[in-house]
Parts: structure tokens; sequence; C-alpha cells
């Protein structure tokens, strides 16, 4: 977007997944500097690993998330807002 507004992209872990996955992120990244993009939030996350980060957040300490224009470390979030992004990344 050339007028500064983010873009916001949720990519599956599967997308980016070993060498084709790599490259087919690069490509994306490239593609949108290239059309003039200033700034491109991706998310690469499934909702599994967010219930499981519920469950654990031990072991989720640096897992973040996109929420409405900023970034969140997942398990500094509410229950709620826990929920909404679940919930999110299931559809």
């Amino acid at each position: 977007m050339v007028t500064g507004a983010a873009l916001d992209v949720r990519l599956l872990p599967s997308s980016v997944k070993g060498e084709d996955g790599l490259d087919a992120l690069a490509a994306l990244i490239r593609g949108f500097v290239a059309l003039g993009g200033f700034f491109m939030q991706m998310d690469v996350v499934e909702a599994e690993t967010l219930k499981e980060a519920q469950k654990h957040p031990e072991d989720y300490q640096t897992l973040s998330v996109r929420v409405s224009g900023w970034n969140a470390r997942f398990v500094t979030l509410n229950e709620e807002w826990q929920n909404m992004i679940i919930q999110e990344a299931e559809s």
C-alpha cells in the first residue's frame, strides 16, 4: 500500500516450510517492495499453536501476534483477547 498503511498478512506455517516455502516468502516480500509497499506485518501461526500457548504459557514467552494494528506477546494478553486471536486464526 503506497499510502504508508500497514498490510497485515496471515500465513500458515506449512506455506513457508522448507526451501520452497522460504523462496515463496522471499518472493512475496520482494514483490511487495517492488510494488511500492511500505509496511507489511506477517503472522505465521496456526490456531493449534495458540491453544497450546494458552495451556503452557511458560513454553511460548516469545510468541508475538498482531492485534488491531499493534504487536503483543500472546501470553501477556488476557483470555478474552487470546480467544479472539485464536478464533481469527481458525477462520
